[in-house]
Formats: C-alpha cells, structure tokens, sequence
C-alpha cells in the first residue's frame, strides 16, 4: 500500500512548526516516530497535503527533573524512555507500559508522545480504503452508522496507547503549543469521551512535553494481546500506589483511560474500584478477542496487578 503524495516538511524548532502547520490550512499533519501515522496514511486513512517531521526539534527529546516534576519531552523514544534512570526508578507503571508496548525495533522508533495521541482503532476501520469502500464508511469516516454495532450512531473505537493509563495513575500533565499559545493541563483532561474525535485539542497544536509529579511510587501495568510482542491492547490495566492512595486506570475498551482512586488496597476497596471502571465500560465486538470476554478479563487482570504491586512494595 502507497500514501497519497505529500510535502515533507521537517523544521528546526516549534514555532517553524506552527508557521508551516499555518500555510497548509489545516491539511498538514505532524510526524514523531511515525508507527502510528504511517500505516494510518498507507491505509488512506489519513491524506495531508504535508507531513512536519518533528525530529529536529531538540527540545522535544529530554528528560530531566524540573522541581517538583519529571519533564519527558514528547519526542523521547519509547526504548530510550525505559532504560532511563529516572524513569525506571520512580515510575514502575511507566516503565512496565513501555516495556509492554510493542516490540523493540518498533520501541527505537516509537515516541511517548505519538503513543498518547495515536489515533483510536476498530477492526471495522484500520483497513485498506478498498476494503473500506466496499464494507461503507463507518461514522468515524464520515458515514452514517457504526459497522461494529449494527444501527449504532456513536463510534466505539479503542484508544490502544499503552503508555496513556500508566501515566493517568500517575497524575501527569501535557503541555501543548499551538497558533494560540501554550497550555498545559492533567493528561485526564485531553480525551473528550468521544472515539471518532478522542482529543480536545485546537488545530495545529504541539504536544511538547509530559509532567510526571517528581516522586517515587510503586506501580505496574498488565497487558491483554493475543501475541506476546508487537500486538495494541485489547485491554490494559495500569496501577500506582504512594504512601497513603493508589489510582486504578483502564484502557484499551473505549475511547479514553477510564481512572478511579483506590485509597486502601483491601478487597472490599478493589471490588469497588474495579466496579467503578467496568459501569463506565461498554465493549463491543471490534476487536479479535470477543467483548464479553475482554470485559471479563478487567477485575482480573486489576486484582492480579494490585496484589503484585502492594506485595513488592511490602
């Protein structure tokens, strides 16, 4: 499969960016690492007049302590990411998602920030346009009707970043440039709940960095696939505990992380955290694995994870 024909753009710094983001009206895209982007433009899923490689934006690509917070440049690969000290050491969720997320060769090329803002995905909608065309564009594509769910006027494909949940446990922050300015906010805040739109974002904007509160916490991240390597999520489930709380997060079964606190890791307090995640849940049947069971598998992936993790930290 071949893309359509693009300009290919690569600029020096964030505000080159921003002005060559300006001179294609919004049909310009920008490019990390690509393993999302790429394929998506193969499929004819996505055709922009110009692609921005952002790769010659150094300040993108650093990791270092920023006073009461880790800043993790958006750009920072995957497999850097995981043996960097500070990471390893006081983010074990973090670290367990990087580790999980597809295979090393991809993890090389991969980037923290295009994991968060990959698209989201359905077997009814990450395939050829000649596919595509014959089965009807689905509400995603501008069609009428949802093809995973018959008569459906909403769009249930999955968000499938590995990295997303583990960060969301840890109350992380994005920041964002854009034509307007910068911002920065919870990484909570950035899904809209809806899958064919999952990002609140304003045309043009940068993911510039992440924020990762500067202190040390237990943590994991267990991951349902049908193959040991490369495969997205068909259910992830991140967990992180400081002193006194833990957050419980989600993901892979709708459109955002789904996050719920965990303030003692009793029973009773799991049962109600996990209750909580699986009232937001709907399933459908878009994946390879049926939805009943993906569903099935959140209180056992979480209780396993929970156990782990309050048993190493004891």
């Amino acid at each position: 499969m071949i893309s359509s024909e693009f300009k290919y753009i690569c600029p020096k710094s964030i505000e080159e960016a921003l002005e060559r983001f300006g001179e294609f009206q919004g049909e310009a895209v920008y490019l990390s690492g690509g393993t999302d982007l790429v394929p998506r433009m193969k499929l004819g899923l996505k055709k922009p007049r110009a692609v921005i490689d952002l790769k010659d934006v150094a300040s993108m690509s650093t990791v270092a302590e920023e006073g009461d917070y880790i800043r993790i440049g958006s750009l920072a690969q995957l497999f850097q990411l995981k043996q960097t000290d500070l990471v390893s050491n006081r983010f074990p969720a973090l670290a367990a998602s990087l580790e999980a997320t597809s295979c090393e060769t991809l993890q090389v090329r991969g980037t923290i920030g295009g994991n968060l803002l990959q698209n989201t995905r359905c077997l009814f909608y990450n395939q050829s346009e000649f596919w595509r065309r014959s089965k009807g564009f689905c509400l995603k594509m501008g069609g009428e009707k949802c093809n995973a769910v018959p008569g459906a006027k909403k769009c249930f494909a999955n968000y499938t970043s590995d990295n997303a949940p583990a960060l969301c446990t840890l109350q992380a922050e994005v920041a964002f440039a854009g034509p307007n300015g910068s911002r920065r906010f919870k990484l909570e805040s950035l899904y809209t709940g809806r899958s064919d739109d999952p990002f609140d974002l304003e045309p043009g904007e940068i993911l510039t960095d992440i924020f990762v509160p500067n202190k040390t916490v237990a943590g994991g991240y267990e991951k349902l696939r049908v193959r040991g390597a490369v495969d997205y999520p068909l259910l992830g489930v991140a967990f992180s505990r400081g002193s006194d709380s833990g957050r419980l997060a989600v993901g892979a079964v709708g459109p955002r992380p789904y996050t719920v606190e965990l303030n003692e890791p009793a029973q009773d307090a799991m049962g109600e955290a996990v209750a909580t995640v699986i009232n937001q849940v709907k399933t459908v049947e878009n994946t390879v694995l049926e939805s009943a069971y993906r569903k099935r598998m959140i209180p056992v992936l979480a209780e396993r994870l929970i156990k782990k993790v309050m048993e190493g930290a004891e």
